[in-house]
């Protein structure tokens, strides 16, 4: 179930639309319109909540999100049904909630389980949709050297059609999609409710206890953004570290280190040897594997369990030019599933103004050279520790900070944090500036696990219902450190 659930996660599906709506008074209340959900949904309501597209302004122009709910459903258990709901906020940012609500009303029966499309992503109005983007992602024939100009001149080109399209990229952030999640819940009409964010989704919890925190039961944050994190700058060293974890963990298991004897040593004549005469794969999103390649093959991996386990056997099938292990690998799957889904508009306009903007090329610089492993991997599109990344907000012209959103959330609702031993990109090492100004919280890593351990490891799945049942009382976390990789 476990396992289903990340997957209908990652499964994200996106529908582009025109901005909807216009000026005029938005009513007293907010409301919710109901929709059918659809074959696609299997979910129990659907619907859209209008409100302001500038918090600021609420009378000004109106955009709608969709906004999908699974009731609480306990027949056949020995659950009681409670009436605060959880709110899940998905990860990108640009990753459709509203998708993970069938798979997570399973996993969460003794509650309504919600799901928000943000501003800008899914059904929500307008979907902040870069078909340039996707047109790349769906060919198998490019080269790592033709790849970073053609993705860097499609996303500029994204920018500037939304911009073309009078879309108010500035009002796509982080700030006003935590203000979003309080109209929602009122429109649903929940008093006290409990929010679950993975990945980006906790920058957008955490900006939640910073601007609306009155009718917060309960927050969890999993794979942790501290806010206070130069992002762009630390993510080098985060999956640097996480590498070395792996290579470690494989060295230090009898049956992966005979195996896969002297890992590090292959993977490091590898590179080599894919630079010297690269692979060729015909696969959606793929085309030419050299080293670089290789390395964003590996950190795609090192995101959740399953792809950990692959990482030796990745790693000899390069060497050995085996491209149908490689193109049955989980990591490949995760790529193919994800590239035409997320709405890149709403990624770039919420970290630009979120994270890029607070940061800078010469800290990006500092941060790539004290951690150069996967330099280069980082650097093929514009993600969120590349140099391009500054060239793509200052031509969507989103180079304004948000305000507050780098400055720690001060909050005394009950949090746990929860972070996985090998997460390459929100790992271990961040808890503690996330938690610093929490004054009832709660940090567990656990063992053995990657990227989203709340919802891909039993241990962190059973402490994330303990803390829901109480969320005053420490949770029990003693499996936390019996979890370890299973090498395949």
């Amino acid at each position: 179930m476990i396992v289903r659930l990340i997957t209908t996660n990652l499964a994200l599906t996106l529908i582009s639309s025109a901005l909807a709506g216009g000026a005029g008074a938005p009513p007293a209340k907010p409301t919710f319109r109901e929709v059918p959900c659809g074959a696609a949904l299997p979910a129990d309501r659907c619907g859209y909540v209008k409100m302001p597209l500038d918090h600021a302004q609420p009378r000004g122009k109106q955009i709608e999100l969709f906004v999908a709910v699974s009731r609480a459903n306990v027949s056949g258990t020995t659950l009681k049904a409670v009436p605060d709901p959880l709110f899940y906020l998905e990860g990108g940012p640009g990753g459709s909630s509203s998708d993970s609500v069938p798979a997570l009303g399973a996993a969460f029966k003794n509650r309504d389980l919600v799901g928000i499309d943000q501003r800008g992503v899914g059904r929500s109005l307008p979907a902040l949709n870069c078909p340039q983007i996707n047109a790349l992602s769906s060919r198998d024939d490019l080269k790592s050297s033709q790849a970073t100009a053609l993705y860097l001149s499609a996303t500029i080109t994204c920018g500037q059609k939304l911009r073309a399209d009078r879309v108010a990229l500035e009002n796509f952030n982080t700030t006003q999609a935590a203000l979003d999640i309080d109209w929602v819940r009122r429109a649903l009409g929940y008093d006290q409710i409990n929010v679950y964010g993975a990945s980006y989704g906790t920058r957008l919890a955490q900006e939640l206890l910073r601007r609306a925190p009155g009718h917060l039961r309960a927050v969890i944050l999993d794979s942790v953004i501290a806010p206070t994190i130069d992002r762009p700058a630390q993510t080098p060293l985060a999956v640097q570290t996480a590498f070395k974890r792996v290579l470690k963990a494989c060295a230090l298991d009898a049956d992966c280190n005979a195996k896969y004897p002297n890992l590090e040593a292959t993977y490091r004549a590898t590179l080599k040897q894919l630079d010297a005469k690269p692979l060729m794969i015909k696969m959606k999103d793929g085309g030419e594997l050299d080293s670089f390649a290789l390395q964003g093959l590996i950190l795609g991996s090192m995101y959740f369990p399953q792809g950990l386990s692959e990482i030796p056997s990745l790693i000899v099938a390069a060497r050995d030019g085996d491209t149908e292990i490689i193109k049955a690998s989980f990591a490949v799957k995760l790529s193919e599933g994800l590239s035409d889904s997320l709405a890149w508009g709403a990624f770039y306009s919420n970290e630009c103004s979120g994270e890029v903007a607070y940061s800078t090329p010469a800290k990006l610089r500092t941060g790539l050279n004290a951690a150069p492993e996967f330099a280069k991997a980082l650097g093929l599109v514009a993600g969120v520790s590349s140099q391009d990344i500054f060239t793509v907000c200052q031509k969507w012209k989103l180079t304004a900070p948000a305000a507050l959103e780098n400055e720690a959330v001060t909050s005394n609702v009950p949090i746990l944090l929860l972070a996985g031993e090998f997460d390459p990109v929100t790992p271990p090492e961040w808890l503690p500036a996330a938690s610093a100004k929490f004054t009832r919280s709660y940090s567990v890593v656990i063992s053995g696990a990657a990227h989203g351990s709340g919802l891909t490891t039993a241990c962190g799945y059973g402490i994330v219902t303990q803390f829901l049942q109480n969320p005053k009382q420490a949770p029990d976390t003693a499996c936390a450190g019996l979890n370890k990789i299973i090498f395949r």
